[in-house]
């Protein structure tokens, strides 16, 4: 099972296999996992992948991002 979650930081979307302690994102910031807001779960890291591009690209307006390419 994995968690999709924001960095509060850069608001960037991730995801992070449920029992992990932290993850780090590509901003530099180390998030303890234990307290971020989980916005959903993914049975696997294909699904999980997929769920971050569609959040990402739904709002790259709000968060910087823009895909390479």
């Amino acid at each position: 099972m994995y968690l999709i979650f924001r960095c509060s930081r850069c608001g960037r979307h991730l995801y992070a296999e449920d029992g992990a302690a932290t993850r780090a994102c590509p901003c530099g910031r180390r998030i303890r996992l234990d307290g971020v807001r989980v916005l959903s779960r993914a049975k696997d890291e294909r699904e999980a992948g997929d769920q971050v591009r569609a959040l990402q690209m739904a709002g790259r307006q709000t968060t910087g991002f823009s895909p390479a390419g």
